[in-house]
């Protein structure tokens, strides 16, 4: 398992900082069926 680092920058400022620990794909059926007819 992987920990990533991330920073969220705006106008050379960061705003935001955190640790992602785990990522849950979870992809719902009528967002998936848009990606299917747009390949």
């Amino acid at each position: 398992m992987q920990i990533h680092r991330f920073a969220v920058r705006d106008m050379r400022q960061t705003v935001a900082v955190g640790v992602i620990k785990s990522v849950i794909k979870k992809e719902d059926q009528k967002a998936g069926a848009k990606a299917a007819k747009k390949k």
